[in-house]
């Protein structure tokens, strides 16, 4: 995409990047004997809950607009803290065009000084749930996430950045990025997320919530580095893993990913693989994700994520219960997907409904979950977003179904 300027006002007009090539990689995913396939009715149920890498880069916008999540943020893998672009693009592509004109603040910047900027993440959920087996309700308040982000420039390629993540679990993220490696390269080091597969905005979709990037958690310390040869996109890191920050062991965590982007006339194209391997706890957990999305004349998306998931960790989920973990230590394989299809209804208004399947067990015949979920997305004016959502999740191994109702605010910058 390149920004035009036309009277002062800038718009935004997406590169031919010509055609991709599609690649497949033969065995990446070894999902044993089970055939994983259901038909159902429903076609209701909730959005995604919304914790960027978090804040994440969402996949739609990086689809929609055929551009990389780096375009629009900070940090070099995607997430976090916007850019310059990433607000202009959020202030004049997001939102209900004539409330933004009304409204939306004309002259806005982050930047403090030429040296030093800042940027912002609040979301707060409220929800009401009932389940079965045992019956029962429930109702809250929840302050989803609360950062506050500072990026200061030590030279024009060296600077730091900082987000305290004031909200719930440990999120702190402090790392150096200095992007001096040739074709378009970084290298990155500190404590931050390994930016492991495709990164929906929903954190309780079942190939996050399976993993140790749940609820924008999974921040390690180590190093990642990063090469961008267009329309490709390279990315690796070692991290000290699950272990810890201070870990003294050789075994350490690994991460891998290779993603690609590119149009074919008004059809954008992006797929993508990734793998996480860690051993630095004693445990053992892989993951393999393979991913790709489609968007038809920038309005519809179409996204799709398989994770496999194999070892021995207590961070792996052991059903649809977020709160349920492998704590007794067993070897399991594991298979989760999701399939998302967004539609632009109009200038501030997104149409979803998604699908997602969780196997905790692939060599055991039964005993799944899946899920159906529906909603709106609505942006009135930059930096304000409304998510009412409705889903219905039904698990056959603890013989339960949960019907949600969720709306959640987010306030960014």
């Amino acid at each position: 995409m390149r920004m035009l300027e036309n009277q002062g006002k800038r718009k935004y007009i997406p590169f031919d990047s010509g055609t991709t090539t599609s690649f497949a990689l033969d065995n990446l995913f070894h999902w044993g004997e089970k055939t994983i396939m259901k038909t159902r009715l429903l076609a209701l149920c909730g959005i995604m809950l919304a914790v960027s890498s978090t804040s994440n880069a969402l996949p739609r916008f990086s689809s929609r607009m055929n551009l990389p999540c780096k375009s629009c943020h900070v940090n070099p893998s995607g997430g976090g803290m916007r850019n310059q672009f990433g607000q202009d693009f959020g202030r004049e592509q997001l939102a209900v065009k004539q409330w933004q004109q009304e409204y939306g603040l004309e002259e806005f910047s982050t930047k403090i000084s030429d040296f030093l900027s800042y940027g912002s993440d609040f979301r707060f959920l409220s929800f009401y749930q009932t389940r079965s087996n045992p019956d029962a309700s429930s109702t809250s308040f929840f302050p989803m996430q609360m950062d506050l982000y500072l990026n200061l420039a030590v030279s024009k390629k060296i600077s730091l950045y900082l987000n305290p993540a004031f909200g719930p679990y440990n999120r702190l993220e402090a790392f150096v990025v200095a992007k001096v490696l040739p074709v378009s390269g970084y290298i990155k080091a500190g404590r931050f997320a390994p930016p492991h597969g495709l990164r929906p905005d929903d954190h309780t979709s079942f190939t996050r919530q399976a993993t140790p990037f749940r609820n924008n958690t999974g921040q390690q310390s180590g190093v990642e580095f990063g090469f961008g040869p267009s329309p490709f996109r390279l990315m690796g890191a070692v991290t000290n893993g699950m272990s810890g920050d201070i870990d003294g062991g050789l075994a350490k965590a690994v991460f891998g990913k290779v993603e690609a982007n590119g149009s074919l006339g008004p059809v954008n194209l992006l797929g993508g693989i990734s793998s996480y391997n860690d051993a630095s706890s004693g445990e053992k957990l892989n993951l393999q994700e393979a991913y790709g999305a489609v968007t038809l004349w920038q309005r519809l998306t179409v996204i799709g994520t398989m994770e496999r998931i194999q070892g021995n960790s207590p961070a792996m989920s052991v059903n649809s219960d977020r709160n349920q973990r492998n704590g007794v230590g067993a070897n399991l394989k594991q298979l989760a997907l999701m399939v998302e299809a967004d539609y632009l209804l109009t200038d501030g208004v997104d149409f979803k409904l998604m699908y997602d399947f969780f196997d905790p067990n692939t060599d055991v015949k039964g005993g799944s979950a899946t899920r159906y979920s529906a909603g709106i997305e609505f942006i009135p004016v930059s930096g304000v977003e409304v998510r009412p959502l409705l889903r219905y999740t039904e698990d056959t191994l603890l013989r339960r179904n949960i019907t949600d109702l969720h709306v959640l605010f987010h306030i960014y910058l």
